[in-house]
Order: C-alpha cells, then sequence, then structure tokens
C-alpha cells in the first residue's frame, strides 16, 4: 500500500536523528542495536521502541536484511535520498552507463516506430522514458564527480593516517575502475558519442512528424534540451574528475614505487650485505683519493725557495704620448666635420682620408649615413673608380657632395 508523503516526511524529519545513525551503519543493525538507538534518542513523550520499528517499517524505511535474523537495513531509495541529500554519493562504473546507453537505444527505435505509424501516446511514453534515463544519467555522473572528489580531499588531508601504499591503492582504484573505462566510452567517435547522435537525430527527425501536435512537440524539444545539458555536464564532470585525481595518482604512484624499491633494497641488504647493492655500479658514485700532492722535487724546492717573498712596488706605466683613435665614427663628429668640408669631390675617397684607422664595414657604414640624410645636393659622376680599403676593394661610382643653395 502507498505511504502518505506528508506522513512519511514528518516521521523522518522527527527522527532524523535515528535515520543519520541507521544511515552511516552500512553492514546493517540488528533488533537490539535498533532498540538501543531509539531508547538512547527519544523521549518520553515518543512512542514506544516496538511502535517505532513498526512505524519505519510501514513507512518502508527499512527492511530485513536477507541473509540474517531479526537484523535490519536501511531501503535502497531511502539510503539514495539520504544519500544524495548528504552527498554521500555512490561511484557508477561504466558498464552501467553502458547499461544505459543500451536501453536508450531502444527507447529510440520505440520512437521511430511510433512516429512511423503515427502513435502520439506511445512516442510521449518513449519520450517520457528517454527523459528519465537521461536523468539517471546525468545523476550518476554528477554523482561520480562528487564521490571522486570527496575521496581525493580525503586522501589529501589523510586524516586516516593511511600509508602511501594504501592511499595508491585507493586512488588507482578510481583511475582504473571508473576513470579509464569512462574515458573509453565518452571520447568522440566511442560507444556513447555515436549513440547521443543516434538518438538526436531520431529526435530531430520524429519532431516534424508531430509537428501538427503542440503538446508533444514541446516535449519534443524539452527532450532535446535534456540531451544537450547531459552531453555538457558529463563531459565536465569527468574532465573535473580528472584534473583533481590525476595529480594525485602521478604523486602517490611515484611515492608508492619510491618504496616498494626502497623496501626491496633494504630486505636484500638485510640477507645479502651492502656489497649485493652494487651502488658504485649502479650509481658511478666517484671516489677520491689524495696520495702526495707534490711527487716533483724540484717542483717542492722551489716553493721552499718562495717561502716568505714580500713583493716590492710596481714599476710604473710608461704614458705614452702617441693618441690612440677610436675604431669606430661618431655620427655627430662625422656630420660636423663633412659639413665644414663640403664641397667634396669624392665622399669615399674623404671618408678614408680622414678616417683612415677604422674598418672598411665601418666607413661603408658612414657612407650610408650621409647617403640616407640628403643634408647636401649629391651628384653621381658616370665612371667608376676602385677604393682599396684595408680589407676590401671597393668599385663605385663616385659621389660629390655640394652645399644646399
Amino acid at each position: 500500500m502507498a505511504a502518505n508523503p506528508q506522513g512519511f516526511f514528518r516521521f523522518a524529519a522527527r527522527y532524523y536523528p535515528l535515520l543519520l545513525d541507521l544511515f552511516y551503519r552500512r553492514e546493517g543493525f540488528t533488533e537490539a542495536d535498533l532498540r538501543h538507538l531509539i531508547v538512547s534518542q527519544c523521549s518520553q513523550d515518543d512512542p514506544a521502541p516496538a511502535t517505532i520499528i513498526d512505524q519505519l517499517l510501514s513507512f518502508s524505511l527499512i527492511e530485513p536484511i536477507p541473509d540474517a535474523t531479526a537484523s535490519f537495513e536501511l531501503t535502497a531509495p531511502v539510503r539514495n535520498l539520504l544519500s544524495f541529500l548528504l552527498r554521500e554519493h555512490r561511484l557508477t562504473s561504466a558498464k552501467v552507463l553502458q547499461v544505459y546507453l543500451t536501453e536508450l537505444g531502444d527507447l529510440r527505435d520505440e520512437l521511430d516506430n511510433a512516429a512511423h505509424q503515427n502513435m502520439g501516446h506511445q512516442a510521449l511514453r518513449a519520450l517520457n522514458d528517454i527523459s528519465q534515463t537521461i536523468e539517471r544519467i546525468r545523476q550518476d555522473s554528477h554523482g561520480n564527480r562528487e564521490a571522486i572528489i570527496g575521496e581525493v580531499i580525503r586522501l589529501k588531508s589523510n586524516r586516516e593516517r593511511r600509508s602511501t601504499k594504501e592511499r595508491f591503492e585507493i586512488i588507482n582504484r578510481l583511475w582504473s575502475r571508473y576513470l579509464e573505462p569512462l574515458r573509453d566510452l565518452i571520447d568522440v567517435k566511442k560507444a556513447m558519442d555515436a549513440s547521443l547522435d543516434d538518438l538526436e537525430r531520431s529526435l530531430v527527425t520524429n519532431t516534424q512528424a508531430f509537428a501538427l501536435d503542440g503538446a508533444l512537440a514541446r516535449e519534443f524539444s524539452r527532450c532535446r534540451a535534456r540531451l544537450l545539458r547531459l552531453r555538457r555536464e558529463m563531459s565536465e564532470d569527468f574532465y573535473e574528475s580528472i584534473r583533481e585525481v590525476e595529480p594525485l595518482y602521478i604523486s602517490l604512484k611515484k611515492e608508492s614505487e619510491l618504496v616498494r624499491g626502497a623496501s626491496l633494497a633494504l630486505e636484500k641488504l638485510d640477507r645479502s650485505g651492502l656489497t649485493s647493492l652494487q651502488l658504485p655500479e649502479m650509481m658511478a658514485i666517484p671516489v677520491w683519493r689524495v696520495e702526495g700532492i707534490f711527487s716533483d722535487t724540484a717542483l717542492a724546492s722551489f716553493l721552499h725557495g718562495v717561502n716568505g717573498y714580500e713583493p716590492g712596488p710596481p714599476q710604473p706605466l710608461i704614458q705614452s704620448g702617441e693618441v690612440t683613435r677610436p675604431e669606430f665614427i661618431l655620427s655627430s663628429e662625422l656630420f660636423a666635420r663633412l659639413e665644414s668640408a663640403l664641397p667634396v669631390d669624392d665622399l669615399l675617397s674623404w671618408l678614408m682620408e680622414n678616417y683612415p684607422e677604422v674598418s672598411g664595414g665601418e666607413l661603408i657604414r658612414a657612407y650610408g649615413w650621409v647617403f640616407l640624410r640628403d643634408s647636401a645636393t649629391m651628384h653621381f659622376a658616370q665612371e667608376e673608380r676602385r677604393y682599396p680599403l684595408r680589407d676590401v676593394t671597393l668599385l663605385a661610382c663616385p659621389l660629390r657632395l655640394e652645399k644646399t643653395q
């Protein structure tokens, strides 16, 4: 017989501490344990423990465990509701999601047949079942994300003081049992992507068959929106789970391998001694010995001779009268000297005469400065001329510079 929802939630609110204790007893509880909890948590105004147990059974909050006598457990719907409210999510494997995809394929075929026969009521039932299956997949995906992130937070805090090996075993189970199969399932061009693509095409095609039925057309539109939300949120849930698990998985894997290697080395050391590890050969540990630095008698005698030597004042530096000129040309100085020397019949010859100490490349650079500045009237001669520089010989037409009128 169906339970009264109002009475159900009133009873659950009144005895919520009791339900919370029963929720965390994963292995179930005996009738004696249940009576003890009721006596410890209820007041004198409450009914007798036997009456409360009868109400728990009548509201389908608890049920007997099949393999035990006088033992109970929370019913699956109540446990799922409390898991949702307390964010104590249960992990769903990729195999369960594969079953959901198979069910969606069957419902898609049912929807296609209903549209082909123009049976609106059958199409509406198929759409409702498709929407419910989509929501189950979405809730399971979100539950996986919450459960994985919660487990990662617990492993990082490590309040239970688990060893590195135990923590790696937990994170490795999450990685290998849930994340890797799910990655293979939701990757592009894999089973889930193809199945959801087929479902979306079916919804688009069959919408046109019932275009004149406004209510049914809205159901098609709502179902497509649910499908779009599923694809978006399921990818977000998966990649958020990967971002949380992968750094911890890599870190614990390295620590686990290091601890295992150290344990094997210590075991071998205890059994066969230090030489069995062959550390110099494996790690190339360098060895350096001091065995007599001064083996040369003549060198030792010289060092004894200079012992106690005190140097005198250094010789003064001889100042040279020759003024060295720099090996580069300053543009400001170049333009000043050139302005005072105008007119100049041959610019390159003038540069060679006034800057004999610079290299050919520096002369060519100065030639370019003058040519690009365009501060004087320039004329090129018709015949070419050779210019022997320090490291190269140039062939060019002489460039004459005159003052601008």
